[in-house]
């Protein structure tokens, strides 16, 4: 009870203080380390559950915390709580050099000693010497409190080298901190790293716990790029069925986004059926809510049909487009969607105009039908050739932290997606809008800097991205 009345001072300090982080301090200078660290992580849990109104509160609790150990001295750290609970704020987004200089000071077991160095060589950005310091130290042996952390930390470390053993020690990292800003970044590393083993059950069920518990978090747009990549790279083995029962979870609008861009992914990468499925249910929504006038549904599904025996309802569906309301990639899709189209039609009609000419007694000679062979339909069209064109290979799932997944072996290119390589170089980065508009980089720039309130926001994204790098990624 009175650990939990000191935290609630904490909090109750945090949003009382108007003042710099040392003002507030000094108004209860009795609270321990580990009582501030635990108000942090408080605040940081709730940020995962879609609180993002906390982001300012966790900022000043990180200044608080920091100036708090700052001042520690060697007595305070006999207590191991205060301890563990340096390392934690190290593993939250804290100051490398506040850890290295409180822990330089602290005199306690050769374990902890040896966790510390590790934490200051990860937070450096030396992820070997992390490595070789940390792997040895088992998190299940240490306190749930550090080794939650610990076991993120170590599995996002490893992710590279030993998915397997990254996998293993995300679910431990789960297991010892369920409901926290933790498992939120657990669970988002596991969907890429299944992604990147081929483990389409994992990925599904780690998927299906993520929409269920953290679709609102500051991070879900990091998950929705790892959602995306590992649909596209898995689809031989996720069924339209489950792929439904993962998005029936998400509101409507994020559910329609997501099909979109799995749409759009699979109709460049020739998988034909995934991307029909896709666009339809992006066109179809939710509740009789139909999303019929949304250029990019249209364009999707238009984009998986366009080499069908009803061309020419595709050719007119892709006419009704407005191209205004697209994005400059996929204005440049829509130009060679309709390329394709005239190819499809262009042989049709070459080979009506020589019956004609067979016809005519004038136009008999051989040489007329040979130069009509001769002719490419690419060439009849103004369309650059494409023997030999490529499928564009899936994006790496790479949340900001995460390695790179297992592309899908490239399918044979199609009409479709080769004239639509040849017209217009897949952008690098999907044109649709973040699952989470609130942290892409548009929210950002809509910001003032000058302006105090907005100069505040802009502080908080940057430290909510460099704790999410912390929060178990290997330091570039």
């Amino acid at each position: 009870m009175r650990v939990r009345t000191a935290i609630g001072r904490a909090v109750g300090l945090l949003l009382l203080a108007a003042g710099s982080p040392a003002a507030a301090f000094a108004q209860d200078d009795g609270l321990q380390p580990y009582q501030l660290v635990r108000s942090l992580q408080l605040v940081q849990d709730r940020i995962a559950g879609g609180d993002h109104a906390a982001l300012p509160m966790q900022a000043k609790l990180l200044e608080m915390t920091d100036a708090r150990l700052r001042a520690a001295d060697a007595g305070d750290f006999k207590d191991p709580k205060n301890f563990r609970a340096l390392l934690v704020y190290g593993m939250s987004g804290g100051n490398p050099v506040t850890v290295e200089a409180a822990a330089s000071r602290a005199a306690t077991d050769p374990q902890s000693l040896a966790i510390a160095k590790g934490v200051v060589a990860y937070l450096n950005g030396r992820p070997a010497a992390a490595i070789e310091i940390l792997k040895p130290i088992d998190p299940m042996s240490v306190p749930a409190d550090l080794g939650a952390f610990l076991a993120l930390v170590k599995g996002s470390l490893l992710a590279a080298d030993e998915p397997a053993t990254a996998l293993t020690l995300l679910d431990e990292a789960r297991l010892l901190s369920p409901g926290t800003l933790v498992e939120e970044a657990a669970l988002r590393r596991s969907v890429g790293l299944a992604a990147t083993q081929g483990d389409a059950a994992r990925f599904a069920l780690a998927s299906t716990q993520y929409v269920a518990g953290y679709l609102y978090s500051p991070y879900a747009s990091q998950f929705a790029d790892s959602f995306v990549s590992g649909v596209i790279a898995l689809h031989m083995s996720i069924s339209q069925h489950k792929l439904a029962d993962i998005t029936s979870m998400m509101d409507p609008e994020r559910e329609k986004v997501i099909y979109l861009r799995i749409a759009r992914r699979a109709a460049i990468d020739g998988l034909s059926d995934l991307s029909a499925f896709a666009s339809a249910r992006a066109e179809q929504g939710r509740n009789g809510k139909g999303n019929q006038d949304d250029p990019r549904a249209v364009l999707y599904s238009s984009l998986s049909t366009v080499t069908s025996a009803t061309i020419d309802d595709v050719r007119a569906r892709l006419g009704t487009i407005d191209r205004g309301k697209l994005s400059e990639s996929d204005r440049a899709l829509l130009d060679a969607a309709q390329a394709v189209a005239g190819e499809v039609v262009a042989p049709v009609r070459a080979a009506a105009m020589n019956e004609t000419e067979a016809a005519g007694p004038a136009k008999s000679d051989a040489a007329k039908p040979a130069e009509t062979e001769a002719a490419s339909p690419a060439d009849a069209e103004g369309l650059p050739p494409v023997e030999g064109a490529m499928a564009e290979q899936p994006a790496p799932v790479k949340p900001a932290d995460a390695p790179a997944a297992a592309s899908a072996p490239p399918a044979p290119p199609t009409t479709a997606q080769a004239a639509a390589e040849a017209q217009a170089p897949a952008p690098a980065q999907p044109e649709t809008p973040s699952v989470l508009p609130a942290s892409a980089p548009a929210a950002a720039a809509s910001l003032d800097p000058h302006d105090p309130t907005d100069a505040a926001m802009l502080k908080a994204r940057r430290q909510l991205d460099q704790i999410d790098q912390l929060l178990g990624a290997a330091p570039k």
